[in-house]
């Protein structure tokens, strides 16, 4: 038997769970935890994607030292990105030098775009506030269309394989590496929510007026947890045009808003578990929808393209219904129990 079908649809959906991990921690920091209705994610993860999209080739030929010939590096990207791949194979530590120059520089911006999206309207309600981001999310992919120097316009721009050096193995190391950073953004977030800035977050979200009355500057926490949440969701985009090797401006609400906040339904609100559970099983299930589909076109009385959208939101309804704190509801936090006095 060919396990070989079997072990790339496994790898498939391990990276791409890693990714959405990635953007889904980050935005169940600001949606679970913080409870902001974060509908602007997608300005976040787009801005982290043009960022290796116009970032990757270059510091690629400054690690290198390629002489670019007079090209530029949206007209001559393709034989500029084909030699920064071979000179990868050859030295793999450039390649982690690359990825890792990508990630920090995805950070920065994430946190700036964190920033810029929610100061005009922090001070407001969280539904002002979930319209206000909701606005900023097409922005970028306007931008990245208009602006050809960014990332080359609507046809795009191929980044550099980070791990080119892995040769046939690619998908292996590349899978392998998400799955670190994943999990490192998951204990970095069940550490965020375990700190007394966690349990502000969620008091904020409990009772905003018992939470001020105690003092917490609502706005700045607000603030920080969507700095926060866009720097995980602005990696998560980097990560996703590496894997992919091209990036075009089409990063749509629906894929990198609508697609995590069901995720997070389906594993529950503010369960840091439940959110790793949720996105498992989302693209479990999608995926298998997906690869199957086409087995049923005789059968079914529509075409079987729509078969995925039918089956995904008869699933998100049933969740609502009978389920609707998740697969795996968040825990209360126990209160530290006053100490007896000893008897006089």
């Amino acid at each position: 038997m060919n396990f070989e079908p079997i072990i790339l649809f496994a790898l498939e959906i391990l990276a791409y769970v890693a990714i959405y991990l990635i953007v889904n921690e980050g935005l169940n920091i600001q949606l679970g935890v913080t409870g902001i209705t974060q509908f602007g994610l997608v300005f976040a993860v787009s801005g982290g994607a043009f960022t290796a999209g116009y970032l990757a080739t270059r510091v690629g030929v400054w690690v290198f030292h390629i002489n670019t010939g007079g090209l530029d590096f949206v007209n001559g990207n393709i034989m500029l990105t084909t030699e920064v791949n071979s000179m990868t194979q050859a030295q793999p530590l450039n390649g982690f030098v690359l990825l890792l120059v990508v990630i920090i520089a995805a950070a920065i911006v994430g946190a700036l775009l964190g920033i810029i999206s929610s100061v005009p309207a922090i001070n407001l309600r969280s539904d002002y506030l979930g319209i206000t981001l909701l606005a900023f999310g097409e922005i970028l992919n306007v931008f990245g269309t208009a602006y050809t120097p960014l990332i080359g316009g609507p046809p795009g721009v191929l980044v550099p394989d980070v791990w080119a050096w892995a040769g046939t193995n690619r998908f292996v190391a590349a899978t392998f590496t998400l799955a670190v950073l994943a999990g490192m953004a998951y204990l970095y977030i069940e550490y965020v929510i375990r700190t007394p800035f966690g349990r502000t977050l969620r008091a904020i979200r409990d009772n905003e007026a018992a939470a001020q009355s105690l003092g917490k500057n609502l706005p700045r926490c607000r603030l920080e947890a969507i700095v926060i949440g866009s720097v995980l969701a602005s990696i998560g985009g980097a990560l996703f045009v590496l894997y992919a090797g091209s990036v075009t401006p089409s990063f749509t609400r629906y894929t990198w808003t609508f697609i995590p906040w069901l995720m997070l339904l389906l594993g529950g609100l503010g369960s840091n578990v439940g959110t790793l559970v949720g996105t498992a099983t989302w693209f479990t299930i999608y995926d298998l929808i997906l690869y199957y589909k086409f087995y049923l076109q005789n059968i079914l009385p529509f075409d079987v393209v729509w078969l995925n959208y039918i089956l995904l939101g008869i699933i998100v309804m049933v969740i609502l219904v009978f389920r609707p704190q998740g697969l795996i509801p968040e825990k209360p936090l126990k209160a530290t129990g006053a100490t007896k006095s000893p008897k006089q």
